[in-house]
């Protein structure tokens, strides 16, 4: 069974003394207390009382005896003399007969109620390990540390370095084969057909099915966009989406996922068939929430694009009708001059002005102040008004690939969502477009959307529907079930009884 998850140093380091004790570590692991006095005064030579005080304040601070118990820094070993106000020097007399260094062993363990490590220990620490394995990710070599701190904690005497090593490695390899074999056993014969189908290289292709299914649109176009929807569509046809794992933790799913996204086609198919599997079925389950997070950023990001290419646009057109706004401007100043002039008589004010401003010209001036002010302060109505033909392009496949939920707040959004999605479908349920959804229009998009009375402009109520869309997720009041980043804010909160 592989162990070398160890590094040498780490090895070394394990049950020993690799460098002085600090100041705060000689206080809190070699001041001998008052029953610590008691116990090694029991002992009637000075230097079984000082080797049996240096195995004591050993245990606590490494969980374990040394093979040669004298083997403890200086620094350490001369703290305990001065306490028990002998001479150092009479140390190496200790190491003269064998069993009274096992002896005191088994006292000291009965003193500072430490345990050894037997079965009761090793069962203890499995089902410790079991746990941590299970609901982590952590490495080997982290884990090791942590079962050691594990063990000190309880008061167990450490193991074997060798012994602890192929503990680990053991249960992480049993709770690997447990999960492999729990996944892999939950897939039909077409299911697994699919899966393995994604490692083939088809003929005359450089990439394998896996490979371009897990490569993420670089572009911000809408062919980019669709072709992310299809991503995902293409990730459903595999027909695992909808198995259950969430009684596999969410650590162990994430490691699974991790590796399928970088390994090669050849490592995965070199693996043995339920580890093989269950790879391949974490992967493509989260696989297909990441490619809805990609759709989602994408159609953020273009939709963005679109609002600054027709903003720009609007501001490069209101520039070019600046100077007709201005004439209309003047005219519309002559008028008013004759309007405040008090010395016109009210009787005569409309034939003055039509007199002297021209009734076809005032007309005209109105005309065009009328087009070319705007009273919004949102422009982005305006900015989106020439983008229709760009969304056409994927609004279908979006409608019909992306579920959406959302808060109360965002409720007539959604049926106005799942408005233009039954608009789409077609056939005898198809809805009127006088029955759209219109309390989501917000006052900037009115008149667009709603020009008269019981009109409704279908490409502008699609682009408001769109850009209350994107705002909404921005804000979370909408939210897609199947995604990662843009998933539902609420299901990490508290749930159930207090």
């Amino acid at each position: 069974m592989p162990v070398e998850f160890l590094s040498d140093d780490q090895a070394a380091r394990y049950g020993r003394y690799h460098t002085d004790p600090s100041p705060e570590q000689l206080t809190r692991f070699f001041y001998l207390s008052e029953q610590d006095h008691a116990f090694i005064g029991q002992r009637r030579r000075e230097h079984n009382k000082l080797g049996c005080a240096l195995q004591l304040c050993t245990l606590r601070f490494l969980g374990t005896f040394q093979l040669d118990p004298t083997a403890v820094p200086v620094v350490a070993i001369q703290n305990v003399a001065d306490q028990l106000q002998i001479d150092s020097a009479v140390l190496p007399q200790y190491l003269r007969r064998v069993n009274t260094r096992f002896q005191h062993q088994q006292l000291i363990l009965a003193h500072l109620d430490y345990q050894p490590f037997d079965d009761v220990q090793a069962f203890r620490l499995i089902r410790w390990l079991y746990a941590q394995v299970a609901t982590s990710t952590v490495r080997p070599s982290v884990l090791f540390d942590l079962a050691t701190a594990h063990l000190v904690s309880q008061r167990v005497v450490l193991p074997g370095v060798t012994t602890l090593a192929r503990l680990i490695a053991r249960v992480r390899d049993r709770l690997s084969r447990k999960t492999f074999e729990g996944l892999s056993h939950r897939l039909t014969s077409e299911q697994r057909a699919n899966l393995e189908a994604l490692l083939v290289l088809p003929e005359g292709e450089r990439l394998t099915p896996l490979e371009v299914l897990r490569t993420s649109p670089t572009r911000v176009t809408s062919p980019a966009l669709l072709a992310a929807l299809l991503r995902i569509g293409q990730l459903r046809e595999i027909g695992v989406g909808s198995l259950n794992l969430s009684d596999v933790p969410e650590g162990r799913r994430a490691l699974l996922a991790r590796h399928a996204q970088t390994a090669w086609a050849q490592t995965l198919l070199r693996m043995g068939e339920d580890r093989r599997l269950a790879t391949l079925l974490v992967f493509v389950q989260h696989l297909e929430r990441t490619a809805t997070d990609d759709v989602l950023d994408l159609f953020d990001a273009l939709l963005t694009s679109l609002a600054l290419k027709g903003e720009a646009k609007r501001r490069q057109e209101r520039l070019r009708t600046l100077r007709d706004l201005d004439q209309a401007a003047l005219v519309l100043q002559d008028a008013v001059r004759v309007l405040l002039d008090e010395s016109v008589p009210e009787v005569d004010l409309r034939r003055i002005v039509f007199s002297r401003v021209g009734q076809t010209r005032l007309w005209e001036a109105v005309g065009t102040v009328q087009a070319l002010a705007s009273e919004d302060d949102d422009t982005t109505p305006e900015a989106l008004s020439g983008s229709y033909a760009t969304v056409r392009r994927f609004l279908p496949t979006f409608l019909k690939t992306v579920e959406f939920q959302g808060t109360p707040t965002a409720k007539s959004l959604l049926e106005a969502w799942r408005f233009l999605a039954r608009q789409e479908e077609g056939g005898r349920g198809k809805p009127k477009w006088t029955e759209a959804p219109r309390s989501f229009v917000p006052r900037a998009w009115e008149r667009r959307v709603f020009p008269a009375k019981g009109e409704v402009n279908r490409q502008a109520y699609t682009l408001c529907v769109l850009d209350r869309l994107q705002q909404a997720l921005k804000r979370r009041e909408v939210f897609a079930p199947r995604s990662e980043q843009y998933g539902d804010p609420r299901a990490e909160l508290l749930q159930g009884p207090g």
